[in-house]
């Protein structure tokens, strides 16, 4: 018997309902149920603040609008973006930034706000845990991160003066391009041969390389750091980290392994949406204690959507999300599936 069947012997067994069940729930551990408690308790505080709100915050501004929530909500958008985005791997800016809208009535540029505070922080202890990992590369990161932090900032700071339902439509657009991509990629993968074509024999300060379980990489710093620049004004612009479209150019066109590339670009996501809270956080668009509620709750939503990635076949769960992914972005643009008209 070849490898090949070994691994689809490995495959049955990871997705067989037993080990399913048992990779979902986790091993019996302190920490595995402490996590277990403390997500049964943020469940049991959001169902009763959704009922019965102790506390709500009023907030208005000239400019951006006026809204009255619940902070513990948050609870309810970080734990099923994060869920969501767990499941698949990314896209977590996708699902909650429309939620805070459609859900909680946030104006726009709120929720951009909002979300990328939650966002930054929880890309933090990401971006650590595969530092940890030893996955990233930050000779690539480090140029990456300083041309973020700028591009960012000019992408967040053009996103203030767009009118609202101009920026719904260009998060809508993304959000479709992301899910389509995600269902596609699914259904016909693309081989993994990286950039094959990066010969480059030269050495010195401009050039990194390094290797991950046996496969060799080299590319130059430079050109990573210009690319993202320009990734992060439109990450800036509709709110998110930029990662679906940064990891791949470094995989595919500057030839990191998917596992480095994935670990560098962390640190990148972390710097492109840091910037971009400061410069929301400056002009006033967050919600400090909703964002604080969002982040534990797309804590133990993003575990909790990893876990189910290892108990389920994955395949199935990115042409269920991309398909919710669809939905999601067609309610935010205002189109209702129900009788296909524009909400009044």
């Amino acid at each position: 018997m070849g490898d090949g069947y070994a691994q689809k012997v490995v495959l049955e067994k990871q997705f067989s309902w037993g080990g399913g069940l048992k990779a979902f729930l986790g091993e019996k551990s302190l920490g595995n149920y402490i996590f277990w408690g403390v997500t049964a308790l943020l469940t049991i505080l959001l169902i009763k603040e959704s009922f019965s709100p102790s506390w709500m915050v009023h907030w208005s501004h000239p400019k951006w609008g006026t809204v009255n929530v619940a902070p513990v909500t948050g609870i309810g958008i970080g734990l099923l973006a994060g869920f969501m985005g767990g499941a698949v791997g990314a896209f977590i800016s996708l699902f909650s930034i429309p939620l805070y809208t459609i859900w909680l009535g946030l104006p726009v540029k709120v929720a951009l706000g909002t979300n990328s505070m939650a966002s930054a922080i929880i890309g933090l202890f990401a971006a650590w845990v595969h530092l940890q990992k030893k996955t990233p590369n930050m000779k690539v990161a480090i140029p990456m991160m300083v041309a973020g932090l700028l591009g960012a900032a000019v992408g967040a700071y053009i996103s203030l003066g767009i009118p609202s339902k101009t920026l719904q439509l260009y998060f809508s657009v993304l959000v479709f391009l992301a899910a389509g991509s995600m269902i596609y990629r699914t259904l016909f993968p693309a081989k993994d041969e990286g950039a094959a074509w990066i010969k480059t024999e030269k050495k010195g300060f401009w050039i990194a390389e390094g290797a991950w379980l046996g496969q060799s990489y080299r590319t130059d710093i430079v050109t990573p750091g210009i690319g993202n620049f320009f990734i992060a004004i439109i990450s800036g612009i509709v709110g998110v980290g930029g990662g679906f479209l940064f990891t791949p150019m470094l995989h595919t066109a500057f030839g990191l392994p998917l596992v480095v590339a994935v670990g560098t670009g962390n640190f990148v996501k972390v710097a492109n949406i840091g910037s971009q809270f400061i410069v929301r956080g400056v002009a006033e668009t967050v919600i400090y204690p909703l964002a604080i509620f969002a982040m534990a709750g797309g804590y133990c939503g993003a575990r909790l959507g990893r876990r189910l990635s290892l108990a389920v076949n994955p395949k199935y769960l990115r042409i269920f999300f991309g398909i919710a992914l669809i939905i999601i972005g067609l309610q935010y643009v205002g189109i209702k599936l129900t009788s296909f008209s524009l909400i009044p």
